[in-house]
């Protein structure tokens, strides 16, 4: 079957494309009963490659879970989630599921898995509800569970709590029940907020040192190219191999959402039928800087907890640089704006450097160099916040 192209959205199946290599590593990994952090910048595949890993254990009899936590704002929500797949999974030891169990309890009081409200400290479960879920879990078999966007969740349940050891909560329960022992449970976190820039900010990252982290980066050149041919060949759109090496040149950070976001607004020109030229390719990635799609990356910068400022303003001055900026310029700007002290200047100067660029908005360069790491990033950036 011919590739289709979906922009945003997870893929699966035939639309899945490339990632041999990760998909060779990650398997190693959870063959060995090693759990991983999926580590890398949003939007680069992180979900489908999720997703593609559960298809592949599930076609070898593996239990498969895959838990999608957006959108998630409140505790009950999450039980109710974990407890609706746990149990469709098979998951659940058989007496905790029987009349009188703590898992049929809670299912028998909600009447719709999603997000209705329910009110767990009226249920007759025992105190500890977490203590007493982990317990009534069956470790015995093969089983992939994938949590996706965790780190997203926490800040939310943290901000809406309230409360800053609802994080250290979740992670620390979580990591209970990878400590079972012998079992055969291997779980894969992902989201576009990265889990070691979360736990790091706050002192908690004893409580994933267990998992392998698991970096995970653009298509490679080989890859991309293959991408946007079978593409154009599936929408029948005349791209010559110059202009999609044109095309990759243009993007330079080959992730699959920008490749595809592009080609969708090559193909839309009613000339392209005729075949793709460079003046096309430009028109369509300066229309895309002028768009909305990247207002994602802007908003997710609320998830760094206290460092959003400095955050917005070294992505400000950085997109109006030509070839970017040194270390000892940035650390000028941000200590004039900031009157900090110079030490606490330079440590969160680090900080931020450090999340910005495992996130994918920067990269750096030799000699402490740091540019934004995709001209579209940069180009949507200068055009919304300094233009």
């Amino acid at each position: 079957m011919a590739i289709s192209n979906r922009v945003g959205p997870p893929v699966t199946g035939d639309d899945f494309y490339g990632r041999k290599q990760e998909l060779f590593r990650a398997n190693g990994f959870l063959d060995t009963n090693h759990s991983l952090a999926l580590s890398a910048p949003r939007r680069i595949g992180k979900s489908s490659f999720a997703k593609r890993m559960i298809e592949e254990k599930a076609a070898l009899g593996w239990r498969c879970v895959y838990i999608d936590l957006e959108g998630v704002r409140t505790r009950d929500e999450f039980l109710q989630i974990l407890i609706d797949e746990f149990d469709k999974s098979g998951i659940w030891l058989e007496a905790a599921k029987s009349t009188g169990g703590i898992v049929f309890r809670i299912l028998e009081a909600v009447e719709g898995i999603g997000f209705v409200k329910t009110d767990f400290s009226k249920l007759k479960v025992p105190e500890n509800l977490y203590a007493s879920l982990s317990e009534v879990i069956d470790h015995s078999e093969n089983t992939l569970v994938v949590i996706d966007e965790l780190p997203l969740f926490l800040g939310i349940l943290e901000r809406e709590e309230q409360n800053s050891r609802e994080a250290e909560f979740f992670l620390n329960w979580l990591r209970s029940l990878r400590q079972v022992t012998d079992s055969k449970i291997r779980w894969i976190f992902c989201g576009s907020v990265g889990l070691h820039n979360f736990t790091r900010m706050r002192n908690l990252s004893m409580t994933i040192n267990d998992l392998v982290p698991f970096d995970f980066d653009a298509l490679s050149e080989k890859e991309a190219y293959g991408l946007v041919k079978a593409l154009a060949e599936a929408e029948q759109v005349p791209f010559s191999n110059e202009m999609i090496n044109y095309l990759l040149d243009k993007i330079e950070w080959h992730i699959p959402y920008f490749v595809q976001l592009l080609f969708t607004n090559i193909k839309n020109y009613p000339e392209a039928k005729n075949g793709v030229t460079e003046a096309m390719i430009d028109d369509a990635f300066d229309r895309l800087a002028h768009t909305e799609n990247f207002s994602t990356w802007s908003e997710r910068l609320a998830e760094y907890n206290g460092q959003e400022d400095g955050a917005r303003l070294l992505l400000r001055e950085l997109s109006k640089a030509s070839g970017g900026l040194a270390r000892e310029q940035l650390l000028a700007i941000y200590s004039q704006c900031t009157g900090e002290q110079p030490i606490k200047a330079d440590n969160n100067l680090s900080l931020i450097l450090n999340m910005l660029e495992h996130d994918g908005y920067i990269i750096r360069l030799d000699g402490g160099m740091r540019r934004f790491r995709s001209p579209l990033l940069k180009k949507w950036w200068y055009y919304k916040f300094v233009e």
